[in-house]
């Protein structure tokens, strides 16, 4: 397995419908934001997306592709491709365009309007073209590569001795210089800066379902969308509707400052959330009878392997690799998004159990869950968190720093030292504007108390410095994406903005949904989380 870095109460309280949107600052002007303005329109040719022998609901999905300058600072040079798909408004009288992003960065877009027909969003469908947009340097659109970096196999990044740190330091520089020469869209290439100024060229270029020009656009952002969504409302504040950033970054920051703060958040929803959980249903997985335990079953089974120097495994697809105490962090910490795949690594943890009592486990072989969705090396994703913001510290200080987090938050604080930014070469070009809030368009932030990939701490942080945003927090909650989850608070105030334009006249909270006892290894009714269909259609489904 390889290891990617870690980057993801009252219902209704008084709302107010606001007619009118505060006075917004101009767009900065720069040539690359003017050549977005400059350029000549493309006729977009929208076309059937998937292949016949789709569910016949999904035939409604169209997709088109337009060029882009590779470079939006020499909007003449060499040119990329962007694919998009769009979800007619059923009513065909649109009120609204919304942008949709599934966040990574970098993950594939073009499926996701397929989520919210799949989550029963029906009035949102009725009366917005959704848009779904594979981002620069991933999907359908012009992709990026990185080369292949050497690894240690086996390397464990709680191991602080010299040569462990050293060898770990080289596994960031080796992927660090793998993604800054890899094949395909070049990694200078590859930043929000770029990306915000190619979803304004797909504005423009857009038209609605019904032949209107696109003056302002919606978005719906989860994840890594958020900072996409907030970062184009500061570049292009005039084209901005309806904002909804769902699980947030802290988009007011760097990405450095958000991934030193997700040890604490998947650290926090491990002991907590799936703890206490696993610890009720002990006679149906044995990994314990308090939260304590479950942990400590998970340190056992861990330092186990680690002993081991890894075990065989076989997966339910049939493939079989080795199983590093490092790779058993990563299972877990990507098991951690939404309380759908608590059963499975329940039983992924029940299944390797023996290796605390047998040596011999070296030999199982454990039959786990197929491989997680998240799994392997994202360059976009990497580009993107280099490229974009300064990285502080020398790689000393980084490890140091590193062992600091590691040993407040284990399950994955160690394993930053491998992180590819500490010794990344940031380009010179199109620069990135931090958004503020100050004479920008509002903002509507949706956050789950206990959210593993994008701590609540960094929304807390994101929404005091952007000036015209609403907080909603949903308690007793730790999923990553709850709009279109099943949460009817979360939907019925995403769905009055968007669609309403009723905004909240002050923060707000939602409850959470409860994690109910499992049931044949599921959790019986609990709908499937949209970032994780999302990433689930991508794998399925096929363009015709």
């Amino acid at each position: 397995m390889r290891r990617r870095a870690l980057v993801a109460a009252v219902c209704l309280t008084s709302t107010l419908i606001l007619p009118t949107a505060p006075a917004l600052a101009a767009p900065p002007s720069d040539p690359a934001t003017e050549a977005v303005s400059r350029l000549p329109l493309q006729k977009l040719k929208w076309q059937r997306c998937l292949e016949p022998g789709v569910p016949a609901r999904y035939a409604r999905l169209q997709c088109a592709t337009l060029k882009a300058p590779r470079d939006w600072a020499k909007p003449n040079g060499p040119k990329i491709t962007l694919a998009i798909s769009r979800l007619k408004a059923k009513s065909g009288k649109p009120k609204g365009v919304l942008f949709t992003n599934p966040g990574g960065p970098g993950q594939v877009g073009l499926f996701l309007p397929l989520i919210l027909m799949d989550a029963g969003r029906t009035r949102l469908l009725q009366t917005q073209d959704v848009i779904g947009i594979d981002v620069r340097g991933t999907g359908y659109s012009t992709q990026t590569r990185c080369k292949d970096a050497y690894y240690y196999p086996g390397l464990d990044p709680r191991d602080r001795s010299a040569p462990s740190i050293r060898r770990q330091l080289e596994e960031g520089a080796s992927t660090a210089g793998a993604c800054q020469t890899g094949g395909g869209l070049p990694s200078r290439y590859v930043t929000t800066a770029q990306t915000v100024r190619d979803l304004e060229w797909i504005r423009r270029n857009l038209k609605t379902s019904n032949g209107k020009a696109v003056t302002k656009v919606n978005w719906l952002g989860y994840s890594a969308g958020t900072w996409l969504g907030a970062h184009y409302a500061a570049a292009f504040p005039k084209r901005a509707g309806r904002f909804v950033l769902d699980s947030n970054t802290q988009f007011t920051g760097t990405w450095q400052q958000d991934n030193h703060r997700q040890p604490l958040g998947f650290q926090r929803r491990f002991a907590r959330d799936f703890a206490q959980w696993a610890a009720r249903y002990d006679g149906l997985y044995g990994l314990g009878t308090t939260a304590p335990g479950v942990v400590a079953r998970y340190e056992a089974v861990r330092a186990a392997i680690a002993g081991l120097s890894g075990v065989e495994v076989e997966y339910v697809d049939g493939t079989t690799d080795i199983l590093y105490a490092a790779d058993l962090d990563y299972l877990v910490a990507m098991s951690l998004y939404s309380k759908i795949q608590f059963p499975g690594l329940a039983a992924d943890l029940r299944a390797l159990s023996p290796v605390i009592a047998d040596a011999a486990a070296r030999a199982l072989p454990v039959r786990l869950r197929a491989p997680d969705p998240y799994a392997g090396e994202n360059p976009t994703f990497i580009k993107i968190l280099c490229n974009d913001t300064p990285f502080q510290g020398t790689p000393a200080q980084h490890a140091a720093k590193s062992t600091e987090i590691g040993r407040k938050y284990p399950l994955v604080g160690y394993s930053l030292t491998s992180d590819p930014c500490a010794h990344w070469k940031r380009p010179q070009g199109v620069k990135l504007k931090r958004p503020t809030g100050k004479g920008l368009p509002r903002v509507l932030m949706i956050q789950s108390r206990t959210d593993a990939a994008t701590p609540y701490e960094g929304a807390v942080i994101a929404h005091r410095k952007y000036k015209n945003s609403r907080l909603v927090t949903v308690n007793n909650e730790g999923d990553h994406a709850l709009y279109a989850s099943g949460n009817a608070c979360v939907d019925k105030v995403v769905d009055a903005y968007l669609i309403d334009g009723v905004y909240p006249k002050k923060d707000r909270t939602c409850p959470g949904v409860p994690i109910p006892a499992p049931a044949n290894g599921r959790l019986a009714g609990v709908p499937d989380n949209p970032l994780l269909r999302a990433r689930e259609l991508a794998g399925t489904l096929k363009l015709g």
